[in-house]
């Protein structure tokens, strides 16, 4: 049979609405897709050909191809059950049909393999000469914002379900339950740092329950599959601990305590050892390959870097308070989420009264280059936001920030850098900062450029070592008078303040007792 004449026959019978209809059903996806022990397609396909003259005309090398490589792709249904990522009876023309179901009820009996992710920007080979061959033009095509490509990553997603099941084995779903109500209370430490996790892993039990069998491990693997990576490795990471403690029978304050120690800002992911040579080395590669050399580099932040603020005064400060002044009625006492919503709207003015003992006091960085690559969790190229902050383990002293006097003089109130433009990273806490006027750290954080390892994007987690490394050999630039710092208040610990608020002309005195 001539070339053209069978080129003819294939596109009479449907076979570019065929090709058509598996685009459009591959690009309507809306959850990961996966690779499939799915086999033997491309024979299923040909044999249902039962005319020698109609399967000539699709026996095609491309085809075959195409359908080894790409006609197992499934997505996982709710109930656990694999559905084809190409093979849609419904939409298939008449002639296909058949053969169309019978594939994807194929693909539907397999057993997922790995994440399917690509970075082609064609699946298959569309036509050779007057062929038409199955392809697919994908919407979306994997883009590495790190050192891994795509079937890198997908092998580390394949790590990281393996890395959840076994966890699910060991930590039943009432001891998941358990840790989730100890986070949602108020005993345990900054539980932000593992209240995601503890959901996850509630979340993925609740999900198991509702099917059984293969379905179960489908299920983990879709939601392992888009999950936060810093949420499927819960054997060694922080919520493992506090499992660990829950299984043991340990009391309330005993796990409490143990968790507090665990969470010291000095030991929560940082580097317990010097980065060995080899390390080094591969971490020099990596910076050079990622282009994150110049993002090392940081400075103390001013006023100018500040993105958006909650509040910033509308009065001109104020006149020295005569000596014989009445002295001013007992403070209001409530808590801060009242005095936003209640005085803030209002005030033109602040001043905190200068608090007693070391305090949670703030000063913030950001990047000597202002086009460096992000870092941070909360920079994107799309959004850049090299601002971060640090804190002194122990607090500090007012005047270790250059703090003196009875009150200080309030120039704004801020959420924490990674909150700015709504952003949400709840594994670092709620807070608010009011900043405070000459406010600024004069011990320079100690020659420490204040980059933390909690801080950055996962691609640099391996190499948390070295930026540790780097930070304690690299000191801040810029500083000076203009650097801004002040007081952090956080949620769930303990808030102790004392502010007088002019609004109007009227001036009151307000004690903050608690966050809500």
């Amino acid at each position: 049979m001539a070339a053209d004449k069978v080129h003819a026959m294939r596109h009479a019978d449907g076979y570019g609405a065929l090709v058509q209809a598996i685009n459009a059903r591959f690009n309507s996806l809306a959850g990961p897709v996966f690779r499939t022990d799915a086999s033997g397609l491309y024979e299923t396909y040909l044999a249902s050909f039962t005319d020698p003259g109609v399967r000539q005309q699709h026996s095609c090398a491309c085809c075959r191809t195409f359908i080894e490589r790409f006609g197992g792709l499934a997505t996982v249904g709710d109930d656990g059950v694999p559905v084809s990522a190409i093979w849609d009876p419904d939409a298939a023309p008449a002639a296909y049909r058949a053969v169309v179901d019978t594939l994807g009820r194929r693909v539907s009996q397999a057993r997922l393999s790995m994440l399917f992710l690509s970075s082609e920007t064609r699946y298959g080979k569309q036509a050779s000469g007057p062929w038409q061959h199955l392809a697919i033009e994908p919407a979306a095509v994997f883009k590495s914002a790190g050192l891994h490509n795509a079937w890198q990553t997908a092998c580390a997603r394949r790590e990281a379900y393996a890395s959840v099941l076994r966890a699910l084995r060991q930590y039943s779903a009432p001891v998941c339950a358990a840790a989730l109500r100890l986070l949602k209370g108020d005993t345990l430490l900054t539980p932000e740092a593992a209240l995601g996790q503890a959901r996850f892993l509630v979340e993925l039990h609740a999900a198991r329950d509702a099917v059984s069998g293969q379905q179960q491990d489908n299920l983990t693997y879709r939601m392992v599959a888009t999950a936060p990576m810093g949420f499927c490795h819960p054997r060694s990471s922080m919520i493992a601990t506090l499992l660990d403690d829950i299984i043991a029978g340990k009391s309330s304050a005993e796990t409490a305590a143990g968790w507090a120690a665990r969470m010291d800002v000095l030991q929560y992911q940082r580097p317990q050892a010097a980065p060995t040579a080899g390390a080094v080395k591969a971490a020099e590669a990596a910076f050079e390959k990622l282009g994150v050399v110049p993002a090392l580099q940081r400075r103390l932040a001013t006023m100018a870097d500040v993105q958006e603020t909650v509040w910033l005064p509308r009065a001109p400060a104020p006149s020295p308070m005569p000596n014989d002044a009445t002295p001013p009625a007992a403070p209001i006492v409530m808590t801060l989420e009242a005095f936003r919503c209640t005085v803030l709207p209002a005030a033109g003015r602040i001043e905190m009264a200068a608090p007693a003992g070391k305090q949670p006091f703030v000063a913030f960085t950001s990047a000597v280059h202002a086009d460096a690559r992000p870092i941070l969790q909360w920079d994107t190229p799309e959004r850049r936001n090299p601002v971060a902050w640090y804190t002194y383990s122990a607090g500090s002293l007012p005047a270790e920030f250059n703090l003196s006097g009875s009150y200080y003089e309030v120039t704004a109130i801020i959420l924490p850098p990674w909150a700015w433009a709504g952003r949400n990273h709840p594994q670092l806490g709620e807070h608010l900062v009011f900043l405070l006027k000459d406010a600024r750290d004069l011990r320079g954080c100690e020659e420490h450029s204040a980059m933390f390892p909690v801080n950055m994007k996962s691609e640099l987690r391996e190499f948390r070592s070295i930026i540790e490394a780097y930070s304690k050999a690299n000191a801040l630039a810029g500083f000076g008078e203009d650097n801004v710092a002040g007081l952090a208040l956080t949620k769930g610990h303990p808030c102790d303040v004392r502010l007088r608020v002019t609004s109007n002309g009227q001036a009151s005195e307000y004690q903050l007792n608690r966050w809500a």
